[in-house]
Parts: structure tokens; sequence; C-alpha cells
């Protein structure tokens, strides 16, 4: 059996000797050494953010009632970004641990803690590895690594003949040589922008997310129609946009609002259908401008005396478990995340069944089931060569001919819909035509004759 090749990604140099491991794509969120406040997006959700609290466990057992509260937010002995109408509820379940347990502890709210600070402490209390929260999402950090040196970051993919062969298995800091006995997991890593990042604390603390350091912006679009688009705007292909992206690259800011108001007025038409948006070149944008014609989809910055690593997961979005390997006698020897765990997997091929495969197909649903909220009595499916139709029809099991004549009391759903209505339908829509299910007196959907095709 011929082992997959492993991949260099690029190199990991750390000036504090602590390791950050986060989506990048997150960082806009990301307050180091200020207060954490969230400025952009939506304002109810940002004031909600701005008014919450940090909280900490204090007393002679805070320790010990940490450990026994069931609370994500908890870290230690801190409970970080609690909204304010949760403060009760952590004094509640405070109260409760410690009666039950004869254990002696308070909460009192502590100064907002800014996100570098959280990491500093709590690295400082569990060096080995530890999640560390900041404004909903969260990093895993670690302590101790070796400061001034190259680390490189290696990754090995998914097998050749696996449904998944080209995304990553797993990516790895390489820290010392030596043979792996053990694995420890440090925590998972939450992933919203498809994009992860390897770097030292300090290096975080240097970041620019969304403003341009240079004045400079590219301006990209892509999708269906790119083409026509670029054939009236006059943009071309630019490697530094990617590989399918049209636009401009390196436009002064009176240029970028041009060239933007003209792409606004040709989406405003409303006939081409395309994305587009406006990369300001900041720190983020210099890595992501490496992706794109990376074969690793990774890219380094040199930011705070150290470098960073980032690079797409190739797995979209979702919570991949951080590991330290060590060898026998407890050497570190790699931080490792697990981007193609067996959950991961099993994720993954649910999404395409559910948005790409047999259940993303159509069905003819009755509107006394898709609105009126009747539970399913009745199913049938029927053979079909139109594209997209599943054949299925789905009804109360009532209705009457009239109804039934009449199409504007059913719609078209997809079976990923439907089977939200009756969970034993999902198995029944992988039978072939023709087939037929009605409701028993005793709750099932049982086979029975189907019915005669009907116009």
């Amino acid at each position: 059996m011929v082992s997959d090749p492993v991949e260099l990604l690029g190199e990991v140099e750390l000036s504090s000797g602590t390791l950050v491991v986060i989506d990048f794509g997150l960082l806009g969120m990301w307050s180091h050494s200020e207060s954490p406040q969230i400025e952009d997006g939506d304002p109810e959700l940002a004031e909600r953010a701005n008014s919450a609290v940090d909280l900490q466990i204090v007393g002679p057992d805070a320790t010990e009632v940490a450990r026994h509260l069931d609370l994500a937010a908890a870290k230690e002995t801190f409970v970080f970004d609690m909204p304010p109408d949760g403060i009760d509820t952590v004094r509640s379940k405070v109260a409760s641990v410690c009666d039950s347990l004869g254990l002696k502890a308070r909460v009192v709210e502590v100064d907002r803690m800014p996100h570098g600070e959280r990491v500093a402490r709590l690295v400082a209390l569990q060096p080995v590895g530890v999640e560390v929260p900041f404004h909903g999402p969260w990093a895993v950090a670690a302590g101790g690594l070796p400061t001034g040196v190259a680390l490189p970051v290696r990754g090995v993919r998914m097998p050749s003949d696996a449904p998944d062969a080209g995304r990553w298995k797993s990516v790895w800091l390489d820290v010392a040589d030596g043979a792996v006995a053990d694995s420890i997991e440090m925590g998972h890593v939450p992933v919203d922008e498809a994009r992860l990042m390897l770097c030292d604390l300090d290096l975080l603390g240097a970041w620019v997310h969304n403003e341009s350091l240079d004045g400079l912006y590219d301006v990209a679009f892509w999708g269906r129609d790119a083409v026509e688009v670029a054939s009236i705007t006059g943009a071309t292909q630019d490697p530094l946009l990617g590989n399918d992206a049209f636009g401009w690259a390196d436009l002064g800011l009176d240029r970028a609002r041009e060239v933007v108001t003209e792409i606004w007025e040709v989406e405003q038409a409303g006939e081409l259908k395309f994305a587009a948006d406006v990369r300001p070149n900041s720190h983020h944008h210099q890595i992501l401008r490496q992706t794109v014609n990376s074969p690793t989809e990774s890219g380094s910055i040199e930011l705070a005396g150290g470098r960073g690593v980032g690079f797409f997961t190739t797995w979209g979005d979702g919570v991949f478990p951080v590991y330290r390997d060590v060898a026998a006698d407890g050497t570190l020897l790699r931080v490792r995340v697990e981007l193609g765990s067996a959950e991961i997997v099993a994720r993954s091929r649910r999404l395409e069944e559910l948005w790409f495969g047999s259940l993303s197909q159509l069905a003819f649903v009755s509107a006394a089931v898709a609105n009126d909220g009747a539970p399913v009595g009745f199913v049938y499916r029927e053979p079909t060569d139109r594209e997209n139709d599943s054949g299925w029809c789905v009804l109360a099991g009532n209705e009457s001919d009239e109804y039934l004549d009449d199409p504007a009391n059913f719609v078209l759903l997809p079976l990923r819909n439907v089977i939200a209505f009756d969970e034993q339908l999902e198995e029944l829509f992988s039978r072939p035509a023709p087939v037929a299910f009605e409701r028993a007196p005793t709750g099932e959907l049982r086979e029975c004759e189907p019915p005669a095709i009907r116009d």
C-alpha cells in the first residue's frame, strides 16, 4: 500500500512560544489588547455582544466548582462574554454546585478581558492546550513551544481512492522529531470562514483584518455570468484574484469606488448572475492572495517577529479537533488539526446527500401537509425522467379528487425538506418507483398498492 505524500504548507516561527490555532477569517472580531467590542455586522447582534460581561468564580473552592459547571463559556475559573440576562443563571449554577458538593465559591463580575489576555491567562493555567472564547467562536492555544526557529507546517490528504480525495486529512505543526506514542486532545477549533491559521499570539496583536495597509484594493467578481460582466466592465482575469475570478488588482480608493459603482449598476439590472466583493490589502487579504495560487491552498505572513501559516480546510466550515502528538517521554512532537475525522467525513457525506444527492430532488407535496401541518398519510413514487424530479408525491391521505386536481394545492419541495415532516420518510425515499406507502392504524407507514398514474 502506497502512503499519500506529505506536503509542506509553510513555516511558523513563534516569538512568544504561545501557539494559536484560529479561523483567521474571524479575526475582524479579535480584540487583542482592547476591551472586546464588535463594530461591524448586524447592529442588534453587535449591541448584544457589546453589552456582555466577563465573570470570575472566586473563593477557596473556585477551581473545583468550575470543573463541575456545564457552561460552554466557562474556561478555568472564568466565564466569558455572558449576556447580562445570563448572569443570574451562572450564579444559580455555581450555588447549586456548592450546595450539592459542600464547596465554597461565588461569582463576581470582572473587567472585560481582551482576547490576547485571555489566551495568556488561560495558557498559563493550562499550557498543554486550552480553548479560548472570543465573541462566540473560540481558538485553541498552547504554550511552551520553541521560539525563534522555523517550524514546518505539513499536511496529508485523504486517500486518493476515497470519495474525499484531495481534501486534507491532517495538518500539523512539526515541533520535534520522534515516534508518536500518544495523542492528547487539546480542544476543538470552530471554522466559519473555511480557513485556519497557526501562528504566535504576538502576531495576532499586530494583525490588521479589514483595513488596507497601503491604500490599495482588489475588486473581484465571479459566477455564472462573470464572462459577460467582464465584457461589459472591461475587467480581466488576474492570477492575484483567483482562477475563476475577474476584476482589478491593486486599485487606489477612488478607482475602486468607480468600478464598484459600475458593477453595482450591472447587478441592479438583474439580468446577470454573479457575486462580487472588495478586498482591502490587509493582512487577511495578503494570505488569501497566496492561497488562490498555491497547490496547498496556503499562505504565510510575517508579523511581530514571527510567522504564521494560513490555509483552507478544504472541508468548508465545521468544528475540528486539535491534538498534541507526544513521544513516550511526553515530549511534544506535533500539534495536529484533524480535518478528515470520521465525524467530519460523515457530516460531509450528509451535506452532499442533502444538497446535491437524491435528497435534493423535488417532490410534489400537498399544501395540507406543507402549509397546514397535516400529518403525512400517503406517499407514492411514479417513474420519471424529468431532471431533478424525484417522482414522489406526499399527501395527507384525505384530500378529495377535486383537491388533487388543482395544481394550486401542491408545493414543490426538495426531499431534504420533506423528511422534516416525518422521520420515517427518509428511508422510504430510497425505494425505486413504482411504490406507495400509507399510514397504518398503528402509526407506521406501510407499503401498499401504488395508485393509477394521474396527469
